[in-house]
Order: structure tokens, then C-alpha cells, then sequence
């Protein structure tokens, strides 16, 4: 899976979310992405996580995917944390 498939999977949460994915290892299905989107908006930090991990179940599944770590952010939290 490509960085470009991966975010595209990821946004699928909400037409204003902003993914930015690294390959850790370079094959492809290590991966460290930061997801800002409003649809973790009331949220807990878990659930975020957890409407990700059902974006990608599949991809998991299939160990297409392997390892995944990531930062979820509402758009509000993302503006402090970059201050």
C-alpha cells in the first residue's frame, strides 16, 4: 500500500481531513501517519484511533498494512499543538 492509498483510506472519515503518512521501513507496510480531522471532533483519543483502525481493518487483516502508529488531532487541537 502506498502512502497516497493509505491517506486516501483515511480520509474517507470526513472530506476535510488532512493525513500525512511516512514509511517507516520502506516496504510499505510499516507506517506513521498524522490524522487531523473534524470528524474526531467530542471524541476521546481512543475512539479516534478506533474509527482508523476500522478504515483499515482489512488492510490489517491482510497484514498489508503491519504496523501502524498514529497522532489523531481535532483541527483545534492540531492549531495548539502546533504553537
Amino acid at each position: 500500500m502506498t502512502a497516497d492509498q493509505l491517506a486516501s483510506k483515511i480520509k474517507k472519515l470526513h472530506p476535510d481531513t488532512y493525513v500525512e503518512a511516512v514509511d517507516m521501513t520502506g516496504t510499505q507496510d510499516h507506517w506513521q501517519v498524522l490524522i487531523v480531522s473534524p470528524a474526531f471532533e467530542g471524541k476521546m483519543m481512543i475512539d479516534q484511533q478506533r474509527m482508523v483502525m476500522a478504515l483499515l481493518k482489512g488492510e490489517i487483516g491482510t497484514e498489508e498494512v503491519h504496523a501502524l502508529t498514529m497522532k489523531t488531532y481535532t483541527p483545534e487541537q492540531y492549531k495548539r499543538f502546533k504553537k
